[in-house]
């Protein structure tokens, strides 16, 4: 069993021996220095990328989380919910075609944009001045963000 300490985070962990059976359990892996180099767990896999971590997950969802930005890519969600109703001031549902679209603008203002086909799944998906939670079932939570950045958190 090793230990690596380092700025008050201990990782304590027994190296698996080569060729022993790793399905199912979580892998960390660090390089000889300790630092953080890739990671295994409940399907989705980690890896480490210059300025920061790139999360790819089972579903084709990719995030990337570098110099403090986050970046989602192949997000198809399940569903796209609103945290607090109270922060909306407006809504509008157009159909186009095959497509409903619905538009949802905030006090003070944001807005977010979800694409719908006709059997009810998310097409696409948009937004400006807003916060997401993204669930392990793919569902997108949002909410108004507390700044003005002019982009999709």
């Amino acid at each position: 069993m090793s230990k690596k300490s380092k700025d008050d985070v201990t990782v304590t962990f027994t190296p698996a021996s080569p060729g022993a059976e790793t399905e199912g359990l979580s892998i960390v892996q660090f390089d000889a220095e300790g630092q953080f180099k890739e990671a295994h767990c409940f399907g989705n896999f980690a890896e480490k990328i210059d300025g920061g971590v790139r999360v790819f997950r089972p579903d084709g969802t990719t995030i990337t989380m570098k110099d403090g930005s986050i970046t989602i890519e192949n997000l198809v969600p399940k569903l796209v919910g609103i945290r607090n109703l109270s922060e909306i001031e407006s809504c509008a549902v157009k159909t186009v075609g095959q497509t409903r679209i619905c538009r949802m603008d905030f006090f003070g203002g944001g807005h977010f944009e979800v694409v719908y086909s006709h059997d009810g799944k998310v097409i696409e998906y948009s937004g400006q001045n807003i916060y997401q939670t993204l669930t392990n079932d793919n569902e997108v939570i949002v909410s108004r963000s507390d700044f003005d950045s002019g982009q999709a958190n």
